[in-house]
């Protein structure tokens, strides 16, 4: 019948002598799974946390740059806003100045489409490389 329980002797202060603790063999095994199970959610939970807290922090920094940016993009509309103010200011000086000089309408304005000139001259170019080639 022994063989079926743990016995723990406890020795305290002199006053309380020698306690005796009795533990089934089955209750044993039942609170170290209990014990290992607690320990494995404890460190679940602890991993969890540690996991949280790095992407709240990346988080956090995400959100700052994206202020710093919403603020660079600010500034940028508002050069942009007031460069499209200087030019029209200046396509009127530019009419002005072409009325008082008598130049009429000159040529046309067209909205930018690309860089560069005109294709006038690039057609001009090869026009004159093909008899070339053909010597």
């Amino acid at each position: 019948m022994d063989k079926h329980y743990f016995n723990i002797l406890i020795v305290g202060h002199s006053t309380f002598g020698v306690r005796n603790l009795r533990i089934k063999k089955e209750t044993f095994k039942i609170l170290i799974f209990l014990l290992a199970f607690f320990q494995l959610a404890v460190t679940f939970c602890l991993c969890d946390y540690i996991q949280v807290k790095k992407k709240n922090s990346l988080l956090n920094q995400l959100r700052h740059e994206s202020l710093i940016q919403k603020a660079h993009i600010q500034l940028f509309s508002t050069k942009v806003e007031e460069l499209e103010r200087h030019l029209a200011k200046l396509k009127g000086f530019d009419r002005k100045i072409r009325t008082i000089a008598n130049l009429g309408g000159g040529h046309e304005e067209t909205p930018f489409i690309g860089m560069g000139g005109s294709l006038f001259p690039v057609i001009t170019w090869k026009l004159k490389e093909e008899p070339k080639r053909s010597e």
